[in-house]
Formats: structure tokens, sequence, C-alpha cells
């Protein structure tokens, strides 16, 4: 493998490390309560609180400073007098915490051949200005270029603070923190008795009194261990430091209050240490605005990959290996290296903010050494951007912020996936007798031989393998060691993990052995590349910019978002399964040939009970939802321990493709013991743009439900640009996995195509009704949805003139963005096919059930997002309205039910035949309709078709007429077996 690419020495990487720590911290002084009031609107009579948010050490102590030399007329000089003069009784940032200058002289570092300390750097980090005053030599005797270096880039990454820097600012009693689409969260400040629950779990419990948040958190920042920045704890304390630096603010000022001290100190850090390295190598640059950056992006399509497995094992193997692998990059590009940092990492791999420092040849070099660290199956494509992107360009044209990812990951989403070569003659040396004619390709992989490596003859690769991970069980599996280690490398990590989660889609499946993927998307697109952040008005002339702090706080947001979909929301819904069985067979059972941590199948009374093989612990754990394999013994879960004590069972291999199930050995099960519960779900992908996971059927709808209202709750403000896409595939327990999430990823494309340019994956929506009260407006449209927006701020007493801006206008090329207060109502004088629209990226919903594997075939959306089957996709906001639907239909006996939707789904066949849309407008058709639903027999709640609410009686009418009762019936009687 080459090496051929320069790499900083020990010293200069520690250096790029501390740097990196110093870019991080470098605004830090806003981390404080009293910044807060400094910044509050003035008060009549009351002077205003003063604070020096920009020194975080006492420059008064230190000699640096104290000993510079005066020249008259010098910038520095003026600088340096004003820091040492500044009026004793204004507080500063320093004074917030009391170790905080001298913690900061203790951590230093050498900067070509020069010695700093962070202190003395510090009052130069938020000065973008000074790196161009040159004198630096002759007035304090050193360059003061680290602090110079992340002053300027302070200014690169900076979020532009546009409009009256006086306007909008926040009381300090009422302080709020936003997110990117402006929805708000109070700070807790001041003699607040109320303690935030979120920083309550954060602090020692020495914290829980009257909170002064900020000011607290400055307290606790593990800043007395900033050099583990340089050591292998450098991730912890990162980790340690974004929890904490997350509640603070970048900027008090509405709508600049979505920038959180994080976001903005990793951006500086990542420009930091990036520019670093260049310097290191190529020497400081007369203008620092030349300084180039590039990115790396390193690019996998990991759900291609994953669309390989059969098995929900072979799956979560892949997901294990490529998690760690991409943990491996990191690790290597960002401490042993210290190139740069990662920026961005979504389902298309994984971006890092570099310098343009490589050559062709040293480009090659490392991306060979990158992809050294993944196995050759999962090999990624890696690029360097080109050309670079200079930090003038950046300061001078935020626009160009795209150039660091989104601009990078467009041309990931375009390229074909290469997979990799199957050649089986590139593994010659596997046949002792040269390579049959029917040689067998690993069935998961693809790529390898069955059985490879075969025993001895690949000494590099068998070390990495298990022990158990041997030829012969490869070949009896069909599959090469490596995915066979993978396999159970992953089973065996379950079971040391403590069996609290599963990774069996059998454990998975509801009560009546079906499990549904459901697959979430948020549309970034327009948002990555600050396309759309023009629409939120700053000013009556200004909009927001794309600077990189805000497009890194896009992203995680939109991380954090799935985050708690996965970690909140699913378990609320998911609930636990109440118990395992734990099986342990008599001594004597011969088991010499079973597999460790390998599943296996128990053939109980003519019905199969999935378990696992725990060799180290003799047991057998069982892998299946109880609740369904004890129905189809006609029994209970609690009777399961006595019903399998004492019987014996043959043990069989489970079914494959192109080969049933095989008898292994026959086992007398002496004890039976219940193990603690588990959370049912598998989650399998959560990154800003997506979200998918394994969850039973049955709670699939309301897991969607529970997305829609979170969704709501954060995004209301922006729904009509940034739409929520939520697909549901439901199959029955052992579908192969590869199936379903091919008909995942075909959902996909649920909301076609996005241009901004023509328009493509917008709607116009006209707007029927307007109604503003209780700091909403109400918008009723004419497809039936209505949307309440908030339109004033989180606490109520301030008008949001920020966020909820739509584009309104009779064409896509005549939109204006317009606040929802402000809307044209349309004229019903006018007809239904004038006047000016509402331009909406819809959100939608769709399902899809597998009964077998070819219907995913049928999952296909064109470019307007639309299926060949003229109701699919729905509407997001349709799910709400199917429930009430739902409601009213199961007032009908279950055969009532059949026997209605069948008539009206026949009718239109026979009348329309494949010209089904000719029946959504068809008057006779629709009183068909209406007559079929009025002369069925209600029952229940309803004893006639007159009791029904007239608005319900015309919504059945309207489903029923679009074919949408057809599609209510087939999910929740016959997916979804309710009754």
């Amino acid at each position: 493998m080459s090496k051929s690419f320069w790499r900083p020495t020990d010293d200069q990487r520690r250096t790029i490390l501390l740097m990196e720590a110093l870019g991080l911290i470098h605004d830090l002084g806003k981390m404080s309560d009293r910044f807060l009031e400094s910044q509050e609107p003035p008060k009549p009579n009351e002077p205003n609180v003063e604070y020096k948010n920009t020194l975080l050490s006492d420059p008064r102590t230190i000699n640096t400073y104290k000993n510079h030399t005066s020249i008259p007329q010098d910038p520095s000089a003026k600088f340096v007098q004003k820091i040492l003069n500044q009026d004793a009784t204004t507080p500063c940032a320093f004074s917030e915490r009391e170790d905080l200058t001298e913690l900061l002289k203790e951590i230093e570092l050498i900067w070509i051949a020069e010695q700093y300390s962070f202190a003395e750097l510090m009052p130069l980090l938020t000065n973008a200005g000074l790196v161009k005053q040159s004198n630096w030599n002759g007035v304090v005797g050193k360059s003061m270029q680290p602090g110079l270096l992340v002053g300027y880039l302070h200014g690169i990454a900076h979020i532009e603070k546009e409009g009256d820097p006086d306007q909008h600012k926040q009381p300090y009693h009422k302080v709020f923190r936003a997110t990117p689409f402006g929805n708000e969260e109070q700070i807790s400040t001041g003699n607040s008795k109320e303690l935030n629950f979120k920083l309550w779990k954060l602090l020692p419990k020495s914290y829980f009194v009257y909170i002064y948040e900020l000011t607290t958190i400055l307290q606790i920042l593990p800043l007395a261990t900033i050099k583990e920045i340089t050591t292998s704890q450098r991730s912890e304390w990162l980790e340690q430091m974004m929890v904490l630096m997350k509640r603070g603010l970048a900027d008090n000022r509405r709508p600049h209050n979505e920038i959180s001290l994080w976001d903005w100190g990793y951006t500086v850090a990542t420009f930091t240490k990036a520019a670093a390295v260049y310097i290191f190598k190529n020497g400081w640059l007369p203008d620092v605005e030349n300084l180039p950056f590039c990115t790396l992006r390193i690019n996998l399509d990991i759900l291609d990959r994953y669309t390989h497995s059969d098995k929900i094992s072979d799956l979560l193997g892949i997901q294990q290996v490529l998690n760690d692998r991409f943990k491996g990059v990191q690790t290597l590009l960002e401490e042993t290296y210290a190139f740069g940092n990662q920026f961005y990492r979504d389902e298309t791999g994984a971006y890092y903010l570099l310098p343009a420092i490589f050559d062709c040849i040293e480009q090659t070099a490392l991306r060979e050494e990158i992809q050294a660290l993944f196995p050759s199956d999962l090999r990624p494509q890696i690029y360097f951007s080109y050309p670079p992107t200079t930090a003038g360009y950046l300061d001078n044209d935020k626009s160009r912020s795209r150039e660091l990812v989104a601009e990078p990951r467009k041309k990931a989403l375009n390229q074909e996936s290469i997979n990799a070569d199957n050649n089986l003659y590139l593994f010659e040396t596997e046949w002792k007798e040269g390579r049959p004619r029917n040689a067998e390709i690993c069935t998961v992989c693809g790529m390898r031989p069955v059985g490879y490596p075969r025993h001895g003859s690949q000494p590099e690769v068998e070390k990495t393998l298990s022990v158990w991970a041997k030829e012969e069980k490869g070949k009896q599996r069909q599959i090469c060691r490596v995915c066979l280690d993978r396999r159970g490398r992953r089973s065996e990590q379950w079971i040391n993990d403590g069996l609290q989660q599963t990774i069996w889609t059998d454990e998975v499946a509801d009560d009546n052995g079906h499990l549904a993927l459901f697959v979430g998307k948020l549309g970034l697109e327009g948002w990555l590349d600050g396309t759309l952040l023009s629409t939120i008005q700053v000013t009556s002339t200004t909009t927001k910019n794309p600077s990189p702090a805000r497009l890194y706080r896009i992203a995680e947001t939109a991380r954090a978002f799935w985050k708690k979909v996965t970690d909140e929301l699913m378990p609320n819904v998911i609930g636990q399964f109440s118990f395992r069985l734990e099986l342990y067979p008599e001594r004597d059972s011969n088991l010499e040939d079973l597999g460790d941590y390998h599943a296996y199948d128990l053939g109980i009374d003519g019905v199969i009970l999935s378990v696992v093989w725990d060799k180290p612990r003799k047991r057998f754990l069982t892998t299946d939802n109880l609740n369904y394999f004890a129905a189809q013994l006609l029994d209970t879960p609690d009777n399961l321990v006595h019903k399998l004590k004492g019987k014996t069972f043959q043990i069989l291999e489970p079914s494959i493709f192109l080969k049933s199930s095989q008898k292994k050995a026959e086992i007398t099960i002496k004890e039976v013991s219940k193990t603690a519960g588990y959370q049912p779900a598998i989650s399998l992908l959560t990154e800003p743009s997506l979200c998918l996971m394994l969850i039973p059927a049955d709670k699939a709808l309301k897991l969607a439900h529970q997305v829609k209202a979170e969704y709501e709750q954060q995004m209301e403000r922006v729904r009509d640009r940034f739409p929520l896409n939520i697909g549901i595939v439901f199959c029955k327990r052992r579908t192969p996995i590869r199936t379903v999430l091919e008909a995942g990823r075909a959902m996909l494309n649920l909301s076609g195509q996005f241009d901004m340019t023509e328009g493509k994956g917008w709607e116009g929506w006209r707007l029927m009704q307007k109604e503003c009260s209780g700091g909403f407006v109400k918008l009723q449209f004419d497809n039936g949805i209505t949307w309440n927006i908030p339109v004033v701020t989180g606490d109520s007493n301030k008008k949001d003139d920020w966020y909820p801006r739509l584009y309104q206008g009779d064409r896509w090329e005549q939109k204006q963005p317009k606040h929802a207060c402000d809307l044209a109502v349309r004229n019903p004088k006018i007809p239904p096919d004038k006047g000016a629209k509402l331009w909406v990226r819809p959100s939608r919903f769709d399902f899809e059930f597998l009964d077998s594997t070819a219907r995913r075939f049928e999952i296909y959306y064109d470019e307007n997002g639309r299926r060949p089957r003229h109701t699919r996709p729905f509407y997001l906001e349709d799910l709400d309205r199917f429930d009430t639907l739902w409601e009213i239909l199961k007032k009908l006996e279950t055969s009532q039910r059949h026997q209605v939707i069948y008539t009206i789904e026949a009718t239109r066949e026979t009348w329309y035949g494949q010209d089904e849309q000719e029946s959504l407008t068809d008057s006779v058709f629709s009183q068909f309709v209406t007559d079929t639903l009025a002369n069925a027999t209600w029952t229940k709640d309803y004893r006639k078709w007159t009791d029904i609410p007239l608005d319900q009686r015309q919504q059945l009418i309207d489903a029923g007429v679009r074919g949408e009762l057809a599609d209510l019936a087939e999910l929740h009687m016959e997916i979804l077996k309710e009754r």
C-alpha cells in the first residue's frame, strides 16, 4: 500500500488538535446568563447590563499583553491597549468562572517555533479583522497567528446577523432558543423555579437549585480536560462538550436564535483544523483569504448494500461492519492524521472538510488507505471535490457554502452504485484442484466463493474470523466464512448486550405474524443547499443566508428529529414484550454440530419455534413472538414453560433459497425458564433525511400518527416547504428482508422529483378559507386539507414575522413569499380553476402489503410522486380523516363492510374498466355510492344512514367515489386483521 502523502509530525498533530479545541470554545463567553441580560432590549429609566463576552481570559494577568510595546497609530497596539484598559467594573467572560483564566494559561501549544497559551490567544478569537494588522511581532513579540487565524475563520463560518442589531432582542426573563424551522424552547434564566428537565438530567444533583442555565453550564463544562482532545479520549470529550454547548445561544435576537454555541463552535473548529493542516504543510499565507478547502466524500449506497441481505442477521452484520469501518475512517482522518473533521453523514456516506493540500498521487494514496479499512464487498467510492473553495470566496458569498456538502452529496446521489467484483477467477487458489465449473458464490455478499477462505489458504483473512466460522459450516449454509462470521458476531453481541433489544424479525412480528417496515423521509432538498433559507424573512428586504453554521444546524436538527422518533416515540408506541424463554437441553444431547450463536427452528407439534443456540451457556433462546407461537398451538404464552419442559423435539436448520430445512439433531428439554422482556423493534437507519425501522405491523399506524404529530409540533411553520413522507411496507414474518427493503427503498420516491426552477415537487393548492385566532392561522384548502400554522413566537407575545411565509401566485414563475396572515383567499365568484395558488411541497403517506415477493414491483412513483393506483399515495393529513372513516365503518358488521366495498369497486370496474379516473367525476357513480352506503345495514351506534352526521356522510361518499374505502378495508381488515 502506498504511503506517499504528507502527514503532520506528532508535535504538529498535537497543535492541530489543540487548535481544533481553540476554535470550538472561541465564543464561549456567550455561555452566560449575564450575556443574555446584556442583550435585553433597553428599559426606560434602567441602565443596560454591561458584559464583555469576547474576553474569556484576563489580559491584565497575561505577560504577553502586560509587557507589550506601544507603537503609535499601530492597530495592533491600539487593540492591546483597549483590552488592557477595559473598565474594571465591567463584567467579562473570564469572571463568570473563577478558574477560567488559569485553566487557559495551562494549555499550551507550539506554533511554528512559537509557544502560546490558550489564555493569550483568547482575546483575538472573535475579531475577524485583526488578521490584516501585521505588526504583532513588533507589539507583543509574537506573530499571534493561531489567534488571528481563528478570528478570521470566525468570520467565515459566521451566520451573518442580517438586519438591525438592536431589533428583536429578547428580554432576559423570556429567552428562547429556536430550531432552523422556527420551533422555540425557553431557556431557564434568573430565579426561575421551574428547572428545565432536559438540563436537570445533565447536571450533578448539587445544582438542583434556582437555576441560571447558561452560567451553570459554563461551570461544569469539562474545560480542565481540554488536553484530552489530543488523546484517544477525544471523541468522549467532544461528546461531553456537545451535550452542554447545545444549550447555549450564538445570538439572542430573533430569528438568529437558531444557532447553538455547539453548531457555531464546531463549525469554526472544523475550519480551523483544516486551515492549520494547510499552514503546517505550506506555511503561513500572506493573504489568508486564499486558504483552500475541499470536501472528501466517502460514498457507499448503504441501502443498496442492505438489500443484498436475505436474512436480518446478515443485514445487521453488514450494518455493524459499516458502522465500525466508518468510525475507523473518522478516527484516521480526525485523530491519527488530524486532517479535518466529518461535517456531514447520511445514507450516502460521510463528508469531511479538508485542506486542499493533496496532489493526484497523494489523493490516490489516501484513497487506498481509507478503502483498505473496508472489506472488499463493502468498499466505498472516494472523491475529492474540485476546484477547491477558498476562505475568501466563502466569506464574500455565503451561497458558496453549498459547495461543502450539498453539491458533493448531489453528485453522490446521481452516481451509480459500484458493486464488488464477483469474478470467481480472482479466487483460483481457493480450489485445491482448480476451479470447478459449478463453483458457487456466497448468497450474502455475492462476491466470495462459498466457504471462503479455504482452511490455510488465506491466513491474514482467517485470523480476523471467529473460531466457529469454519469452512464446512459456511458450505452448509451456502455462504462464505466472512459473511458467516458477520452473522454470528451480531448474534453473539446481542446475547452479550443483555437481550433487551431484538435482532430477529420473528420477534418483531405482531400476534398475527405480520411486521412492518416504517420508512420516514424529511424533504431536505432545498434546505441543505440553503436555497429555501431565502423564504425566512429577516427584514422587508433581507432573508437568511446559507452560512456553514446554519447548514450544519439544519442537518443536525433533522437528525435529532429522527433520533427522538427512534429513542422516544417508537419505544412508547411499541412497548415491551414481557418475556423470552430459555430452553436448557439434557447434558447428553448431541449438540456438537450446532453453530455458535446460530439460529435454528424447533419442530414442536407441527409448529416451528425460532431459537438461537447460545453455546457458552448451553441454552437455546427463543426468538419468536410467543403470543403468535402459542396461538398456533391453541395455547397461551404462560403455559409454554410447562408444555415444553421434558419434551423431545427436532432441531432444524432453517430453509434457505433452493434448500429446504434439514434436521440437525434431536433434543430433550430439561429446564425451561423465563427471561426479561424486550422491545420488539429493529432500527435500520437514522440519518438526517431518512429513518427506517422494523416494527410490529399492528403498531405501525399508531407510530405514523405519533411521528406526524411530532412533525407538526416541530415543523408546522415551514410545513409548506419541508415535507414529511411516511411509507409503511407490511409483510409476513418470514418475508425475505431483501424484498422488504427493496419495497421500502421504492417508497423513498414518494415526493417525486424536486426542482426549484421548474417547480417540480410543488403543488398548487387554492386557499378557500383563512381564520386568524389564538396565535394561529387556520388555512382551509380546496382539497379538504386544513392547516393550523403558528404565527407567534414561543412566548406567544410577539408576531412571528420570519418563518410562516408561503409561496403564492397564479403560476410557479410568479410566486412570491407571503406571511400566512397576509395570504389571499380565493374569490368564490371566479371559476374554480382560476385565481392565485399556494405552492406547497405536500407531505405524503403510502402503504403496501407484500402478500408475495413480486408485489414490491408495484411500488412505483412518477416524477410527480404518483403511483399507477389512482388513490396512492395519500396526503399525510389524510391519516386523521382515515381514522374517522374507519371508526364509522366499524359500525357496520364485518360482512356488511365487505359487501358495501365490493359492490362499489365491482361496479366501478364494470362501468369504467381501465378508465377509473372517469368515475371520480361522474355524478351518476357518486349517487350510486351514496345509495349503496345509505342502504347498508347500520348497527351499533348508528341505526340508520341519516344518524351519521352530515359532514361525515359526505366524507364517506367522497372516499367511496375515490376508492379509498377499499384501501381502508385492505389496511385494517386484511393486513391488521381488525374486525
